[in-house]
């Protein structure tokens, strides 16, 4: 059988094309899985540290001695003019929860529910907090101002302890799960 001498070079070439493009797709996937893992990683810690800051305004020492003292000072203020209200500053933005939002499925799995979960408890927070910043609020029966006040307290103390198992859940996961 007498092969052509263009074949063989053809067949090194057309090999080492195949084995540049193997190399090329997989340095590719190398470069893309370290982007995301630095991804994942730089997204836990800013998360991590957006809920770490929040701690200490979901901490509260007796909480139900508060709750009572807050609640008998809103059903004795009741009778003057106007009545007494309890200050409720307005919550603060979650820049770095609303920059990683549309991307939260990059996160492990064991990390997206405890952090989905705190940050809707602080929605919730945010959005109660502004009702009772109205003046539908301040004009409401003084046994139900102080039950909403409680309430708000409960749903805080409540952040708190979510704020704690999705720290937990950030600092335990793995990047690569």
């Amino acid at each position: 059988m007498d092969v052509p001498g263009w074949l063989g070079p053809a067949i090194i070439g057309a090999l080492v094309t195949a084995f540049g493009w193997f190399v090329t797709h997989r340095n590719d996937r190398k470069m893309n899985n370290h982007r995301r893992s630095e991804k994942v990683r730089d997204c836990k810690i800013a998360l991590r540290a957006e809920i770490s800051c929040h701690l200490p305004r979901w901490a509260m020492k007796n909480a139900d001695r508060h709750v009572e003292e807050m609640s008998n000072r809103i059903r004795k203020g009741s009778t003057r003019k106007p009545p007494f209200t309890p200050f409720v500053p307005k919550e603060t933005p979650n820049p770095a929860f609303n920059t990683i939002v549309n991307e939260i499925q990059i996160l492990p799995g064991d990390v997206i529910e405890p952090v989905i979960r705190y940050y809707q408890q602080v929605d919730v927070i945010t959005q109660l907090a502004e009702d009772m910043r109205s003046d539908r609020y301040e004009g409401l029966e003084p046994d139900r101002k102080a039950d909403i006040y409680s309430d708000f307290i409960e749903l805080r103390l409540e952040a708190g302890r979510l704020a704690t198992e999705a720290i937990e859940a950030l600092e335990h996961s793995r990047d690569d799960e």
